[in-house]
């Protein structure tokens, strides 16, 4: 008998037990891989508003003893998806995953504190000093706050005088961060390295280009910045930062609801209108719990002013002194931009890293206009043509590289001033395609397309057009128009049509401050 007793002492010591938690290090290393909101090409980004994701590796240490256990990671981004999350370099792998969101906030706190027993300190309405009563929270909703004392239940600030209370300091273990804690079971005691991998929301970066237009007419100096953004409420601290160019084919996906009810501790009437002797002058009005309407989220918390300021200043990016040009990698099909040294992305903030950095780029300024084949007027009238500045993106143009899309600001320099001519968006653009950007609102150049003729020919109306171009800048102009229906329609042309992006135009230089013009006829039925 004795023997078996001390059998079943021994295994019962030897039986891993999950009796404890073990909180891994902070992260040690940490990389961050940036994803576009797919939605947005190349408008600005919203800080408030962030569609696109990050895939986030964090490297941990981790010292637990053999046995079954749950193990936390404090600090990962409160934008985690925890069903991607995936972890390597445990021996005993992972049995269960739970996201720990309800963080350490009064609501929380007062969700935590229901059933146990507390301290509250209310003013006695008959000699004006504190009184401390027992009390346990039996509520904690948007609706309000409910204790029960000794001798009834009673709501929170209702009284009209200073009330308060004091948590037990078991409470303590509401997290103060956000959470992952997975279950996990040793057959040993370990001291290891993991990998935690995980997608977050609330991410985006984008690019943004300076062109500055040289003096030569000729050339522009070529400079990108890679915006990144991070709207979560976590930072990632010296992280080693790459951005996905590129649209992802991602399905819409809706985030599981967490415990996110604030709790407001808002007073129950205390009197019934017999309380109350009847005023003929003056109406029964409902009355309500004060809310600033301007301040106030809709689920009723007040908003701070200072907070509320905080808040809409993020909404502008801080640039920071340009970083090493970001260094290009394929990603399979897509492109990833690497950010040569660890950088900081901070909570809620949007900050800017170099991104390009090219002198003499070649590009050419070319006014565009669209030709009607079926008009009938005798003159259209004289109007201004399109101005475009066009890149060739190859290395023969001086560019050569994956271009993502973003905004563009077009600068040039005016009695010794770096003065902004224009601002433009752009899509993605691949090596070897060309960068058209729209330019200013030209008054140099003008044009006019004028019937000059027209017959018929048996069933065939034929009709002829003169197309007329003035410059007058100081420089030979490039005009282009291109046919507004199908150029099988065109009869005879005086200038030839050329090829330009998969579409038929026609092109003409026009001298300084002279003229130039060419015919064409149309066969219509």
């Amino acid at each position: 008998m004795r023997r078996c007793l001390a059998f079943l002492i021994i295994a019962a010591l030897a039986t891993p037990t999950f009796a404890d938690e073990f909180k891994a290090s902070d992260p040690v290393k940490l990389d961050v891989t940036i994803y576009r909101d797919p939605d947005r090409d190349s408008g600005s980004i919203e800080l408030q508003s962030l569609g696109g994701f990050a895939v986030i590796t964090e490297t941990r240490r981790v010292t637990i003893p053999a046995g079954k256990h749950r193990l936390r990671f404090e600090g990962v981004i409160d934008g985690i998806i925890p069903e991607s999350a995936i972890i390597t370099g445990l021996p005993g792998g992972v049995i269960e995953k739970n996201q720990d969101a309800d963080l350490l906030s009064p609501s929380a706190l007062l969700r935590a504190a229901r059933g146990r027993k507390l301290t509250l300190s209310r003013t006695d309405p008959a000699t004006g000093k504190p009184r401390r009563t027992a009390a346990e929270i039996v509520s904690a909703s948007p609706e309000g706050v409910v204790f029960k004392t000794g001798q009834s239940f009673e709501t929170l600030r209702c009284s009209g005088f200073a009330e308060t209370f004091r948590y037990d300091a078991s409470l303590s273990g509401v997290p103060s961060k956000p959470t992952l804690s997975v279950l996990t079971r040793s057959s040993r005691p370990i001291e290891t390295t993991v990998t935690l991998t995980y997608v977050a929301e609330r991410f985006d970066w984008g690019a943004n280009y300076t062109l500055h237009v040289n003096e030569d007419g000729e050339t522009i100096d070529f400079g990108g910045w890679i915006t990144l953004a991070n709207g979560n409420a976590s930072s990632l601290e010296n992280a080693q930062v790459h951005v996905v160019a590129g649209q992802l084919n991602r399905e819409e996906y809706e985030r599981l609801a967490g415990k996110d009810d604030k709790v407001v501790a808002n007073c129950w009437a205390m009197q019934t209108t017999s309380d109350i002797p009847l005023k003929p002058d003056r109406p029964y009005q409902l009355v309500r719990p004060y809310r600033f309407t301007g301040y106030a989220r809709a689920n009723g918390d007040i908003v701070v002013t200072a907070e509320r300021i905080r808040q809409y200043n993020l909404t502008s990016p801080s640039p920071i002194t340009a970083i090493n040009s970001a260094e290009l990698e394929q990603l399979g099909d897509l492109k990833l931009y690497r950010v040569p040294i660890p950088s900081t992305v901070a909570a809620q903030q949007m900050k800017q890293v170099r991104l390009i950095d090219l002198t003499g780029v070649k590009y050419d300024r070319v006014f565009t206009a669209k030709a009607d084949l079926s008009t009938y007027e005798d003159d259209s009238g004289w109007s201004n043509p399109v101005l475009y500045l066009r890149i060739r993106n190859d290395k023969a143009h001086g560019l050569g590289l994956p271009i993502p899309g973003g905004q563009y600001l077009i600068e040039q320099d005016q009695f010794g001033l770096t003065m902004v001519i224009d601002e433009a968006g752009g899509r993605d653009h691949a090596i070897n395609e060309e960068i058209s950007l729209q330019g200013p609102e030209n008054t140099d150049l003008s044009w006019r397309q004028r019937l000059i003729n027209e017959r018929e020919d048996g069933k065939e109306v034929i009709r002829s057009y003169e197309i007329e171009v003035r410059n007058a800048g100081s420089k030979t102009a490039v005009f282009e128009a291109w046919p507004s229906g199908p150029p099988n329609l065109i009869r005879t042309t005086s200038l030839p049509l050329t090829e330009q992006n998969g579409r038929r135009i026609w092109r003409l230089s026009v001298p300084a401050n002279g003229t130039a013009k060419f015919s064409f006829s149309v066969v219509l039925e």
